[in-house]
């Protein structure tokens, strides 16, 4: 099915495409949630640590104002689809991290940003297809989603939808029922002065997850649902003429990305501990001391630091690389 030859200004939303969809907001989101599916190669122990909150808050930010622009009406169901899509992408590997019950004591405020993307996502996706899809003005587009070839969001598929929806609805309240019993287990482990579960609280919150402990079908699933995200996202974009902001300029669009580059950047470091064994000697000093990113963007580091700062710091670097080189 081919787009609507339609100028860019009469498809979609200008402010949705920026806010919600733009290039540095999609890249963003897709290389943090590769980070977290990199960090499951590294100590298992410690998996999960600050990612609850890392993603809960940033998925919880962009439902806020999907709420918004759906409640006034100002984007197409196909931009609706394509945020919740994006969503959906960050917050699956979040949710892995609740097999990990070692990193959920302290991290209360975490699990219940979870809970609050699980069942906003749920909340949203049923209202999209259940009325949404009729109610939202087109702006322009055909209003087709990605299922393997475009298909109309107001045809079959949109019945097929509702049906595993309404299913997953209910799957998705007992999970949140299940979450804050984890929280309610947590809390009372910092009540009592403890950051550290024991082994019966351990025992508790695997019981209460009840989710399979197989890693290496967990780990297929995440790689399967992220590239399945990205290719659905993309294609629906393409599909529907829809061109977002691509200006990487932009804060909107420059936050999320760094903040996605700087967690791969984090997670390859982590499974590069576990793998490489001269990394821990040499690189992660290396990098700690800021030897490479100064030597591959001098200009960067003159535009923000005084000369006199940046020769200390190139010779505490130089340092660094030659005691552990040596």
């Amino acid at each position: 099915m081919k787009s609507l030859i339609l100028p860019r200004a009469e498809i979609g939303n200008d402010e949705s495409a920026q806010d919600l969809y733009g290039l540095g907001v999609r890249l963003g989101s897709y290389l943090q949630a590769l980070a977290m599916i990199l960090y499951l190669y590294g100590n298992e122990s410690n998996y999960g640590k600050g990612l609850k909150v890392a993603s809960g808050s940033i998925t919880v930010s962009i439902l806020a104002s999907w709420f918004s622009y759906a409640a006034k009406q100002e984007f197409s169901p196909s931009e609706a689809i394509v945020v919740l899509m994006i969503l959906m992408s960050l917050s699956f590997p979040a949710k892995y991290t609740l097999l990990n019950p070692r990193t959920i004591m302290g991290e209360a405020i975490g699990v219940i940003t979870l809970l609050l993307t699980e069942l906003g996502t749920c909340a949203a996706l049923l209202w999209t297809f259940g009325s949404l899809v009729h109610s939202l003005p087109p702006l322009g587009t055909p209003n087709v989603v990605f299922f393997f070839s475009p298909v109309s969001l107001t045809g079959w598929f949109r019945y097929v939808a509702l049906v595993y929806l309404a299913v997953d609805a209910i799957s998705s309240l007992y999970v949140a029922y299940r979450m804050v019993r984890v929280v309610m287990i947590a809390w009372t482990a910092h009540a009592a002065g403890r950051t550290e579960a024991n082994a019966a609280e351990r025992d508790a919150i695997v019981n209460t997850i009840k989710w399979s402990q197989d890693q290496f079908a967990l780990t297929i699933m995440l790689w399967l649902v992220w590239i399945f995200s990205i290719i659905a996202v993309e294609t629906t974009l393409h599909w529907n003429g829809l061109t977002p902001l691509n200006d990487l300029r932009s804060p909107g669009q420059l936050i999320p990305f760094i903040t996605g580059v700087i967690l791969l950047i984090d997670s390859v470091s982590v499974v590069s501990r576990e793998f490489i064994p001269w990394y821990t000697k040499i690189m992660v000093p290396i990098w700690s001391a800021g030897f490479i990113l100064f030597y591959m963007y001098p200009s960067t580091f003159h535009d923000y630091f005084d000369d006199l700062w940046t020769f200390n710091f190139n010779t505490q670097a130089t340092i660094y690389a030659t005691s552990y080189l040596s």
